[in-house]
């Protein structure tokens, strides 16, 4: 084991996080304790947990405290999982507008400010605190240590943001880079030029984790299929997607490259850190930090996810509409491990396309009919207001006749209806400002 891990890990690490305000060290090393105990323990532990939340929303927090009146009251001590049907559903209209109520009086020296980055359209501001974040940042290192990835270990993240060049900026990789062991590389203006020095980089620096949005790392496994080098290192242990849809095609080329597991990540700012993929696939909620329900699933029990967070007392969210949509399943996991599990996870609402009949089509059926097509390189569906399909495309080479045919057959199969479906080739398909890409855009509406 390298030095400089062993001192990230027992002395440099530790020291920040304490320096930070934050007990993540403690707070994984209980979560990794947790792992040991029976599914009956996890659910007791969660339901205490509940109760002290709730308990303290209706001391604490306005919002609740009305709340709760106008129902009649709630005794938090005998408040039970089931009793959470009859809270209200915390929309993000009602953050956006009733922010200052959902404050715990008494925490405003201690909140920070955190925005998502708008994917709906509407940027999303809400508040934080240490505590909350420790039990974010803890649970991503006990997801982490399923396969063998301690803290102090050598990580590269491909991150959304563009490189700072400020002097802060500096310092902050700096101090990541040589006491954390940590190097973050930008997701941004991806250039062939780029992807080779972050190749280059990945052969000096020999993480143990690289972890960041799979449309970039799927695009470093791509190039160096192009150029026939070998993986850019041995010491690799686990890629960790997050933020974007892991596309089955991009899961394997990843895997085929870099010849170590890849796994899901499922968290959010606003919602907490919510599931996690172990070694054998399945994707654990960490029920110890959210409760995760499912409002009104569909005959096959998928429904827009209900998100509340155990852990946030600052601005508390119970029953939180995070946007994504899932399933739940009792169904235990071979690995033993006492979480429950997520058993399916979709997108946002306007990730999905709109059929002819009106129902919701998930994006990944588009994906289905597309990665058949190995003239693509890179494809971005946008669904129309009217419903038609306009495909924006970066090509190997040109499409043939056969091939368009394919594509416009395909998606008015999955969409059951004779669309138009309008192909447009592009050099490039820019990501989001958050350096996040979306392959379905739906402007249609059911």
């Amino acid at each position: 084991m390298r030095q400089s891990e062993l001192a990230a890990r027992h002395l440099l690490f530790p020291l920040h996080e304490r320096l930070r305000g934050r007990d993540t060290v403690s707070q994984w090393r209980a979560f990794r304790a947790d792992d040991r105990l029976s599914g009956q323990a996890i659910a007791a532990l969660r339901l205490a947990k509940l109760r002290r939340l709730v308990a303290h929303c209706q001391q604490h927090v306005p919002y609740y405290r009305q709340r709760f009146a106008q129902s009649g009251g709630i005794d938090p001590a005998a408040f039970d999982l089931a009793d959470l049907a009859h809270l209200p559903i915390l929309e993000r209209a009602t953050l956006r507008e009733q922010a200052d109520q959902l404050k715990a009086e008494g925490w405003e020296d201690r909140l920070i400010r955190y925005s998502t980055g708008g994917s709906t359209g509407e940027p999303l501001v809400f508040y934080t605190d240490k505590p909350r974040e420790a039990c974010l940042n803890a649970q991503k290192l006990r997801a982490r240590a399923w396969f063998g990835v301690l803290p102090g270990d050598r990580q590269v993240d491909f991150w959304g943001s563009p490189i700072e060049l400020s002097r802060q900026g500096r310092l902050r990789r700096l101090k990541d880079r040589w006491l954390l062991n940590q190097v973050v590389l930008s997701a941004s203006n991806l250039t062939v030029e780029r992807i080779d020095g972050y190749i280059a980089s990945l052969r000096r620096f020999q993480p143990r984790l690289i972890y960041g949005y799979p449309t970039v790392i799927d695009r470093i496994a791509g190039r160096l299929l192009e150029t026939g080098e070998p993986a850019p290192n041995q010491a690799l242990k686990l890629i960790a997607c997050t933020s974007e849809m892991l596309l089955p095609q991009m899961r394997e080329r990843i895997e085929q490259v870099f010849g170590c597991p890849v796994a899901n990540e499922y968290g959010s700012r606003d919602g907490g850190m919510i599931a996690h993929q172990c070694p054998q696939g399945s994707l654990h909620l960490f029920a110890e930090h959210v409760i995760v329900e499912v409002d009104h699933p569909d005959a096959s029990g998928i429904g827009d996810l209900l998100v509340t967070n155990l852990d946030g007392y600052g601005m508390p969210f119970l029953r939180y509409r995070i946007g994504d949509r899932g399933a739940l399943t009792d169904a235990p996991c071979p690995c033993g491990l006492p979480l429950p599990l997520l058993r399916e996870l979709q997108g946002r609402a306007n990730d999905f396309l709109i059929g002819g009949d009106g129902r919701m089509i998930h994006s990944s059926t588009a994906n289905y009919v597309l990665r058949e097509i190995p003239a693509l390189r890179q494809y971005q569906l946008r669904q129309r207001a009217d419903r038609h399909l306009d495909l924006f495309m970066v090509l190997r080479r040109p499409l043939t006749g056969s091939e368009q045919d394919q594509i416009r057959t395909g998606l008015q199969r999955i969409i059951d209806a004779p669309l138009a479906v309008k192909l447009i080739e592009q050099e490039h398909i820019a990501p989001e400002p958050s350096g996040k890409y979306r392959w379905v855009i739906s402007e249609a509406r059911a």
